[in-house]
């Protein structure tokens, strides 16, 4: 049986495991479609951290690393314009150096007689390499796993900043927005993770039939034992990250002080926390930082807060927590293409006023809680089966290596 080719040109390499949601939706995928022996798959990529990477055979894998020497530094010199020119073609997602070293590696590949029947284009940065691909590979049936909509990230940026700060990232949003639906309009399949950007990209011009949803890997925590404490309320995330941290400041300025009569701790679990969320620390609010396991905070909390003011696409965290049976309470953006429903899978609450009341009322009745959490997680068990998302995606490019 002839084998489907497939390219796979991605920001980062495929690894062990990630420390990122991005980053394991990629390597899940990737893993299940290499170790499948219908397809032939070769990947071009980044080597940006130290997580130890999957083993491939040779010839299998293109790796950009980073490197010392001259002609290392003489090569990111060439990526000062990517970084800094506002008007870049490429939007400043993706450095010089990264696209010269994919054009380099598809003439080495067509050398070699590699014809590829699939090409995926993984995370946007990616994406926006989609005509420099079409070039090379005119026939080729291309995908764009965009994980999310960027310029839905850049333009919340642009509305959450004041002055100078929002001006540039209107421009950065104008100007990457234009980039990326040109790139996508290049692709023959779209695999946004965010349902919401489904409707969002239709709405922009691209075919609906192009579009295909992309389930994200996400840590099951189905098995959580709850067993509230009745103190803590929860919020979950990377730290290091600008709309976590500020998300967790916002609800600690807004929220917290409507909430002094209660005896109640704020906990925000996540590793590297800035100092700004740092000075927070007190009887009230505790920082953990790094912990080997989140599952006994999901187990011990009474609920858990989103109130996200930055952000795009599907929030994985907020899929965990349903499938833990913690109520959550998030606002429009920690919910964003996920069709759960207020008031039987999760709370929907967009003001301080929203978390409030809705604190209360799960701290008061365990009952609430209880229904929530059978309700979260039959809607996960549901409508978010991973290998069913696989075997559709295999499916579809199955039908495009036997039409080749």
């Amino acid at each position: 049986m002839k084998k489907t080719n497939i390219l796979w040109i991605s920001l980062n390499a495929p690894a062990q495991k990630s420390d990122k949601a991005g980053g394991n939706t990629f390597n899940y995928y990737f893993r299940h479609f290499y170790n499948d022996d219908r397809f032939w798959v070769k990947v071009i990529a980044q080597v940006n951290n130290n997580l130890p990477l999957m083993n491939l055979y040779d010839g299998d894998s293109y790796y950009l690393k980073r490197e010392g020497g001259l002609r290392s530094k003489l090569r990111k010199l060439s990526s000062i314009e990517s970084k800094y020119n506002p008007w870049n073609r490429n939007a400043n997602l993706i450095s010089n150096q990264m696209e010269s070293f994919v054009i380099q590696k598809i003439l080495q590949l067509k050398d070699k007689g590699f014809v590829p029947d699939v090409v995926i284009l993984e995370w946007t940065q990616c994406v926006v390499l989609a005509g420099i691909v079409r070039k090379y590979f005119p026939d080729v049936y291309m995908v764009a796993s965009e994980h999310d909509v960027t310029f839905v990230g850049y333009k919340r940026m642009a509305e959450y900043f004041s002055g100078l700060r929002r001006l540039l990232w209107k421009f950065k949003y104008t100007q990457e927005r234009k980039v990326e639906l040109n790139a996508l309009k290049e692709c023959n399949l779209i695999l946004p993770q965010n349902w919401d950007n489904r409707r969002l990209l239709i709405q922009e011009g691209i075919a609906e039939k192009k579009i295909q949803w992309l389930v994200p890997y996400f840590n099951d925590m189905r098995g959580c034992r709850r067993s509230p404490d009745g103190k803590d309320i929860l919020f979950f995330g990377a730290m290091a990250r600008l709309e976590n941290y500020l998300s967790a400041i916002w609800f600690m300025d807004n929220v917290m002080p409507l909430l002094e009569d209660m005896d109640i701790r704020f906990v925000v679990l996540g590793s590297n926390p800035p100092a700004e969320l740092k000075k927070y620390e007190s009887e009230r609010v505790h920082i953990t930082g790094f912990v080997d396991s989140i599952t006994p905070f999901f187990e011990n909390s009474v609920c858990l807060v989103a109130p996200l003011v930055l952000g795009a696409g599907i929030k994985v965290k907020i899929l965990e927590a349903l499938s833990s049976g913690i109520p959550v309470l998030t606002n429009d953006i920690g919910i964003e293409g996920i069709a759960a429903e207020h008031g039987k899978e999760y709370i929907h609450c967009n003001t301080p006023l929203d978390y409030e009341r809705a604190i209360r009322k799960v701290f008061s009745d365990a009952t609430v809680g209880d229904e929530l959490a059978k309700n979260a997680k039959r809607f996960i068990e549901k409508n978010y089966s991973i290998e069913k998302s696989l075997a559709d995606y295999k499916e579809r490019l199955l039908r495009i290596g036997e039409q080749k």
